[in-house]
């Protein structure tokens, strides 16, 4: 009876053992998904004044018209409302311009990029707004015998900037005076547009269906700009994103202004064969090379003339040198279902545009917004090669770092299985393998809602933190700190042997656990193969994300189908403590390598809370496991105690919360604040 007693005793404790290894793994999966739901662009960040207004206007040579804009500048995390913004919801952002004799807008403003929207469970509709930069422009004209370069226009904006965290502050009072800031650039019919100091020619047009001269409502078009380099220059190939580690500067094309028409892939016309060349493995063109932006008007779209907006960036080089990257924002009229008299070449609107700041992140955001994305450096690879070289890369993740301390716990459990029926050592790996292909989806659908890529829950500091704890307290149960019960790790009387036998709970969360610690790792391929999924339709992402996991579960699912496999590996004996204590190390390991990414700032931190996790693991293991469960219950409760309040020193106390909003010095920020009467305090050190 005695013996009886004990064995219901021991699987008492390893019940609750292994509810405690499926709670922290359940929460590592909840931290992963919640911070997906944070996931945001972020717009620039301009220093200085959250919102910043400036205006100006253009006049077109021998007419007496011309195009206002206002542009507002917002710093992070702020954004403003549209000027459109449906009633019902938010405060509709207001430009209002001073009357005066001298001038008339004669049109609406239009932005040159579409406002972003969501819901917000507030407003009865969605809420439409801005971030980052907005160009407004209108169309103005000027009076009899006005000179524009004596005109100076007051321009006064009205609205709200919003913080999700920081709530909402009215904008009152933002005024801004335009000046004539000359001719409109606009690229004639034969004459191609060149900034100055480049070495590019630059055409565009709008580019009708075949055989027709008058777009209507449901029509396919198409924008083509063609870059001619000169003097010996060359360009290089498109592609739908800066790529800053390449050395060779990508051209970029994308529409920002769309009026809700789809937008399709970027097509390449090239030159002739002899002017195409290569450069490190990029295409260069030494002749003129043209990007097509097909487009289809909405059927929907009413009778009127509408302006498509985009951006355009590139570099010009030689040989032996290079010119800055630079770029341009360029629009051009499309009349649908009317005549108009407007040219059907695009005009150049700013030039030139930076083109690592301004012009990548745009092209990046209009291609989202279009649907339009990079496949990366498997793009026009056939999509079952993808999916075979998706399995190798995901099989190779079972040899990476991260993912080792969980492999040799899966080594004992082969090793525990030897003596297994084959059903239940099938079904126990299948569900192994269940719970490694629950995270690869969660992973798929964070990649098609939130364009979430591999390895992104690791740029999080909250979850960074959930997986050093776990896998910090896990290598201390391996070195007899405290006690987690795992197969073959305790004696082997029969008693412990039917305690410990492999659970499916246990077995699923493993599972979770064990791709979880592979995201910090990056075989080769993995990546490649996520830039494509991320590019694909939903079904496809899916499936590439699908091989990805099966190819990691592969040798779990050899064993499955021939369990006899686990019978090579070694007896269970003595050696698996040894083991046991060597996993322990490669644990530690682990964390160390984990930590190294959480930032200085927060190392202390960390360290103090694993400190406190140490010392609340000891004091749970100094009540042995085949004590009553109430004094388990009050070890248990002592030593989460010991945690909780390690973790409220670490964050809470050592972690300074409350830090100046320091700027960058500069000697012109300086005077300016001096000489409005603000006291400046400058910090500076040594970085040694």
């Amino acid at each position: 009876m005695l013996h009886s007693h004990e064995t219901f005793q021991m699987n008492s404790v390893s019940l609750r053992s292994s509810w405690f290894l499926a709670l922290v793994a359940l929460t590592a999966s909840f931290a992963l998904i919640v911070l997906a739901q944070s996931v945001s662009a972020q717009a620039p960040s301009f220093g200085g004044d959250p919102f910043e207004l400036t205006s100006k206007f253009e006049s077109y040579e021998g007419s007496n018209k011309g195009l206002l804009t206002v542009t507002a500048k917002i710093n992070s995390p702020w954004h403003i409302y549209s000027l459109t913004q449906p009633e019902g919801g938010p405060l509709r952002s207001e430009i209002i311009i001073e009357e005066s004799k001298k001038f008339s807008i004669t049109g609406q403003f239009e932005p040159d990029s579409e406002p972003e929207s969501k819901k917000e469970e507030s407003f009865d509709v969605p809420s439409e707004y801005h971030e980052g930069t907005v160009n407004w422009s209108a169309p103005i004209e000027f009076a009899d015998g006005t000179d524009p370069n004596e005109l100076a226009i007051e321009v006064s904006f009205a609205g709200l900037r919003c913080a999700d965290a920081k709530g909402c502050v009215p904008i009152r009072g933002a005024k801004a005076v335009a000046n004539h800031a000359g001719a409109i650039k606009t690229i004639d019919d034969g004459a191609p547009f060149r900034s100055e100091g480049s070495h590019v020619l630059i055409t565009g047009k709008l580019a009708y269906p075949e055989g027709k001269t008058k777009l209507v409502p449901g029509d396919k078009a198409a924008i083509e700009i063609t870059l001619e380099p000169v003097d010996g220059h060359h360009v290089y190939q498109y592609a739908a994103a800066a790529d800053a580690e390449n050395k060779n500067i990508y051209s970029l094309v994308a529409l920002t202004k769309l009026n809700g028409w789809a937008v399709e892939e970027v097509e390449t016309l090239p030159p002739p064969a002899d002017k195409v060349a290569m450069d490190h493995g990029v295409k260069k063109y030494k002749g003129p090379v043209t990007f097509k932006v097909p487009f289809t008007i909405s059927k929907d779209a009413e009778a009127k003339e509408y302006k498509l907006g985009g951006v355009l960036g590139f570099q010009t080089c030689t040989e032996t040198g290079c010119d800055r990257p630079s770029g341009s924002r360029w629009e051009v009229v499309v009349p649908v279902g009317v005549d108009s008299a407007a040219s059907a070449n695009i005009r150049i609107t700013e030039d030139p545009l930076h083109y690592h700041n301004v012009v990548a992140p745009e092209v990046k955001k209009a291609n989202e917004k279009n649907g339009v994305q990079n496949a990366g450096a498997w793009s026009g690879t056939s999509p079952i090669i993808v999916l075979l070289l998706a399995f190798v890369a995901g099989f190779i993740l079972n040899f990476m770092p991260c993912v080792l301390p969980v492999v040799g716990l899966k080594i004992m459990s082969f090793v525990h299985m030897a003596g297994e029926s084959p059903r239940r050592v099938f079904m126990l790996n299948i569900v192994f393998i269940i719970g490694m292909l629950s995270v690869f989806m969660t992973f798929a659908a964070l990649a098609v809602m939130f364009n979430f890529g591999w390895g992104e829950a690791y740029t999080n500091l909250s979850f960074k933190v959930i997986m050093i704890a776990i896998v910090f307290a896990f290598g201390l149960s391996f070195f007899g700190i405290w006690e987690i019960p795992m197969p073959g790790v305790v004696d082997s009387d029969a008693a412990n042997d039917l305690a410990n036998k492999e659970g499916y709970v246990g077995q699923f969360f493993k599972g979770i656990l064990t791709t979880l610690l592979a995201t910090p790792c990056s075989g080769p391929m993995l990546i490649p193969a996520v830039v494509w999924a991320m590019a694909q339709p939903t079904w496809m992402t899916f499936t590439v994300f699908l091989c990805l996991g099966l190819g990691m579960a592969f040798p779990y699912l050899v064993v499955g189908f021939y369990p006899k496999l686990a019978s090579f590996l070694p007896k269970p004996g003595p050696w698996m403590e040894t083991f046991k204590q060597v996993m322990g190390f490669v644990m530690i390991a682990t964390t160390i390598f984990l930590i190294n990414g959480v930032g200085a700032k927060y190392t202390i931190s960390v360290l103090t809370l694993l400190l406190g996790i140490g010392a609340g693991c000891w004091w749970i293991g100094r009540t042995e496991l085949h004590e009553p469960f109430l004094k388990q219950t009050k070890a248990w409760a002592s030593g989460l105690a010991m945690i909780a309040v390690s973790f409220f020193v670490a964050f809470g106390v050592l972690l300074p919360w409350h830090e100046l909003d320091y700027k960058p010095y500069s000697d012109a920020a300086v005077a300016q604040h001096l000489a409005e009467g603000r006291t400046v305090l400058v910090d500076f050190t040594a970085d040694w």
